[in-house]
């Protein structure tokens, strides 16, 4: 995990191979989770849906975990001066620009599904288009849980990271600090405080962060810090296979412990911040062994992964909307949720979906994106 120190243009493609995963499976999540959800419930089988439920969601977490590493590597590491305008200017450069344009087509399509509206606006989505809403959306950071897109509720969170990126930069211990007993107490303490938090606010102040009532707003950063600290772990130390081994068998057992919670308890699964540790230290174990295992750095550095990695925001930010736009459209033409329906969604959807990205990353997002290497390729296939 030493290669490439002290240059401070390091970039790990094979990263973009693993933020091409991460995407892929949110992308999955919301076009075929949900209904594979309600097969298994129907089959009596609700601890394997809620499982692979959080399991495709999971794409989140591991965006989590290589911000930190992405954004915070070299700055920990001493690779780049750390100034905080610039580094504000930078991170509003990188993600806004495509946000906006994201966002108006979301608006967009928020307006045509009301203006005509079918049964999907019952069953589907109900979000009512506004000046007013559209306004405060511009500015990410959403308290309401009311969005154009349900998928930008995880894009509040990663803003509040990079808030608080700035202290984390100057109080982190340098690397030689960073003992494994030190950090398994820091991944501890973490979990706990996690878990404390969200009972707290549950009994406390459950207009901000509810366990009856998921509020999907940047308060529910309290269920994600582990999936950020391991991240920052991971920028500031280099770390062999036996970590990431044991990084990954922890994290196993922490879902063990929310497992236990649906299979005996027979509910879905309310301790958040246990299960997002879970993922965030499999994922955090996953990303070691990509430094350290040469078969699967390569695989993640294949052509085809870098590109999809690359146009990763592009698609995590406007899927959704697309998603909206043919479910509405469907709608128009087919009456009820029947298999007619969800083919045709899923048929025109997916494509449509990958095609919106493809032009946000080409007119927008690569513009502002630097050291990328697929950028002159539209297409998977005219990758050099």
């Amino acid at each position: 995990m030493s290669e490439l120190a002290g240059n401070k243009q390091e970039r790990f493609h094979f990263l973009d191979g693993l933020r091409g995963i991460a995407a892929l499976m949110i992308f999955f999540h919301h076009a075929f989770t949900a209904n594979i959800f309600h097969y298994l419930e129907r089959k009596g089988l609700p601890g394997a849906g809620y499982y692979f439920q959080h399991f495709t969601q999971s794409g989140v977490d591991l965006f989590f975990v290589l911000s930190g590493v992405v954004l915070l590597r070299p700055y920990i590491r001493r690779q780049r001066a750390f100034n905080v305008g610039e580094y504000f200017k930078r991170r509003v450069k990188r993600i806004y620009p495509p946000y906006f344009f994201a966002l108006l087509f979301a608006a967009f399509v928020v307006w045509e599904n009301n203006t005509f509206p079918t049964w999907y606006n019952v069953s589907g989505m109900r979000t009512q288009f506004s000046w007013l809403e559209t306004f405060k959306e511009a500015f990410i950071v959403n308290y309401d849980g009311v969005y154009y897109n349900l998928a930008w509720w995880s894009l509040g969170i990663e803003v509040v990271f990079y808030l608080i990126a700035p202290l984390v930069i100057f109080v982190f211990p340098k690397k030689y600090n960073i003992s494994d007993f030190k950090m398994a107490g820091a991944i501890i303490a973490t979990v706990v405080l996690a878990t404390w938090l969200q009972f707290f606010f549950t009994n406390h102040f459950d207009s901000i962060y509810s366990l009856t009532y998921d509020i999907a707003s940047v308060s529910k950063f309290v269920e994600y810090p582990l999936c950020f600290l391991m991240g920052v772990f991971l920028a500031a130390k280099d770390f062999n296979i036996r970590h990431g081994i044991w990084f990954i068998v922890c994290g196993l057992l922490l879902l063990g412990c929310g497992w236990y919670h649906v299979s005996y308890m027979e509910q879905e699964p309310h301790y958040y911040p246990i299960l997002h540790s879970g993922y965030g230290l499999i994922y955090a174990g996953i990303i070691v062994l990509a430094f350290n295992a040469q078969s699967f750095k390569m695989f993640l550095s294949k052509p085809l992964m870098i590109w999809l990695g690359e146009r990763s925001y592009s698609l995590f930010l406007i899927h959704f909307s697309v998603f909206y736009l043919t479910d509405n459209l469907v709608s128009q033409f087919v009456d009820g949720r029947s298999i007619v329906y969800g083919i045709l969604t899923r048929l025109i959807g997916i494509p449509l979906a990958f095609f919106a990205s493809l032009l946000l990353f080409w007119f927008v997002e690569k513009k502002q994106a630097s050291g990328l290497v697929t950028s002159n390729a539209f297409w998977p296939w005219q990758i050099r």
